[in-house]
């Protein structure tokens, strides 16, 4: 069965270094999530390929508790995690470029699925998370342009 995935980019007024540091540290992503979430470390010590966290969720009523790993690092350019849940497997990498004065951010989404999980997904949860990770993509947008 083929990974349902996607992606969705946002241009930010800020350098890739900046939004580098600020997309990376996976405890900061309540404060630009479009769903209620909180996420901390397993283990203390600096960000990096193999990090873990927790993460709890919560999306239309339902609350997801994650484990992650930090499976992509490479500063200033791209990040990535992994994790699972009720829902299945997925991954979520962060690429960032320059773009004149700023940076262009895509995130790609990809859901490792079953057959039933997949055609649920194309069916009801497609149209669902493509505009809310656009909406998230705007949060952070304007999160990392009011930081000092």
């Amino acid at each position: 069965m083929p990974p349902a995935s996607f992606r969705v980019s946002v241009l930010i007024d800020a350098q890739p270094g900046k939004v580098f540091d600020y997309v990376s540290d996976l405890t900061r992503h309540g404060e630009w999530s479009s769903d209620p979430v909180r996420i901390v470390p397993l283990a203390a010590g600096e960000i990096g390929v193999g990090s873990r966290y927790r993460s709890t969720a919560e999306s239309h009523g339902v609350t997801f508790n994650t484990d992650l790993e930090v499976t992509e690092w490479n500063p200033p350019s791209q990040f990535g995690f992994r994790g699972g849940d009720a829902t299945g497997k997925f991954s979520h990498v962060f690429t960032l470029r320059p773009h004149k004065d700023g940076t262009l951010v895509t995130r790609r989404i990809r859901f490792d699925a079953t057959l039933v999980q997949w055609l649920l997904f194309l069916v009801v949860l497609y149209p669902v998370r493509i505009p809310s990770a656009k909406r998230t993509l705007q949060l952070l947008k304007e999160k990392m342009e009011t930081l000092d």
